[in-house]
């Protein structure tokens, strides 16, 4: 069976002539989903190849590719640039149609608009995945609320959102996002187990942090600086790691050098998925001050290598923690929220109630792999259409 795959994700051609992607943990995803079908076919956006770039390259020959212009921006010229692009579009879903048995289309994103209409019309076999905020928030855009209307309503197919509940209608299912495999879990376990038997024994000397996300206003990374100020001033030793890109990388960093926080704080940028993985690992809590999240892989991938979750009570937070079972919350409006949760934690939290929300979280995630999630989607999509 070939399956055609239409999504936003970013793509360019490397001097070798293999295609790549920033985005590493769907190029995994992908890969596992590969390995129920004899083709795969990805329409997406295609743009020149940067060097600085921190790149995955796709190895596996199953797939190819059909190359689409990259549009997007709110301003006049670029929604023109945008709808003059709309027949390559067309002409990019009639390849995919010809070239696949079935289609599996990822939202939200202006290219899966037309796409939608597209599959419905020629009344193709389609799964999907919603991948923001399943839940309508007051700052999702008419768009993003469109679309999720439109997959609640008319979809032919399942549709996967980020939800705890297993099904939440006749064609919406919920799931999750994963980035690592069992045996990575498996790899993880000695220095997990060597972390709790520290924690067993000792109390943390320093609070030492990582935040990974696009540099941006709804990641609000700022929040957590402003947080790392006021440890500074009630001298609580630690360190915090921002990993990513963004367009408010030079503020964050301005605003880091104007506040003297060089020596708590670093900005790493972009980091591959093996440097990542080291971080993670130097690292005791991963934090994240996100204002609206749709799944939210990054707890996910802290609870792999034994980290606790410091999370905004966003949607997925009490899901994530477990009420607080295997991490901890705050409110990411209350400028004092994270700082008195962390004091909290440096002071008054034994290290052995910590070592225990590891141990739960390990546990959690054991079922979060890439393996169950590509046999998760397959096999529902294979009894959905009775394939």
């Amino acid at each position: 069976m070939r399956l055609g795959i239409v999504s936003d994700n970013i793509h360019f051609v490397l001097p070798t002539g293999e295609v790549a992607t920033e985005n590493h943990i769907l190029l995994r995803q992908l890969d596992a989903l590969a390995n129920y079908f004899d083709e795969v076919i990805i329409c997406s956006p295609f743009v020149q190849f940067n060097e600085k770039k921190s790149y995955s390259a796709y190895t596996n020959p199953k797939f190819s590719f059909i190359q689409l212009p990259n549009r997007g921006g709110s301003g006049v010229y670029e929604k023109i640039k945008l709808l003059l692009t709309i027949p390559k579009w067309l002409k990019a879903f009639r390849q995919v149609d010809k070239q696949s048995d079935i289609v599996y289309q990822r939202f939200p994103n202006n290219l899966n608009i037309p796409g939608f209409f597209y599959f419905y019309f020629k009344q193709k076999k389609v799964f999907a995945t919603y991948t923001g905020a399943w839940k309508n928030e007051n700052n999702q855009s008419l768009t993003y609320k469109f679309q999720k209307w439109l997959l609640k309503n008319f979809f032919r197919g399942p549709v996967f959102v980020y939800a705890p509940e297993k099904k939440l209608s006749k064609n919406i299912f919920g799931g999750f996002s994963p980035s690592y495999t069992l045996q990575e879990w498996n790899d993880e376990t000695e220095q997990v187990n060597n972390r709790i038997k520290f924690l067993n024994n000792n109390q943390l000397s320093s609070i030492k942090m990582i935040t990974v996300g696009t540099l941006n206003e709804n990641k609000n990374q700022i929040y957590i600086l402003k947080t790392c100020l006021l440890l500074k001033q009630a001298a609580i030793p630690f360190h915090l790691y921002i990993v990513g890109e963004g367009r408010l990388k030079d503020d964050y960093a301005k605003f880091i050098k104007e506040n003297n926080l060089i020596n708590n704080v670093t900005i790493t940028g972009g980091l591959t998925y093996t440097a990542l993985h080291k971080l993670y690992r130097e690292n005791d809590f991963v934090v994240q001050a996100t204002l609206s999240e749709g799944f939210g892989k990054v707890p996910i991938e802290g609870f792999f290598h034994g980290l606790i979750p410091l999370l905004h009570q966003s949607t997925m937070a009490p899901y994530f923690t477990n009420n607080e079972e295997r991490g901890f919350m705050f409110n990411a409006f209350d400028a004092e929220s994270l700082f008195k949760l962390i004091n909290t934690i440096y002071y008054t939290i034994p290290a052995k109630l910590l070592s225990n929300k590891i141990e739960a979280g390990r546990i959690f995630v054991q079922t979060q792999t890439l393996e169950n999630w590509a046999n998760e989607y397959y096999t529902t999509v294979k009894e959905y259409f009775d394939l």
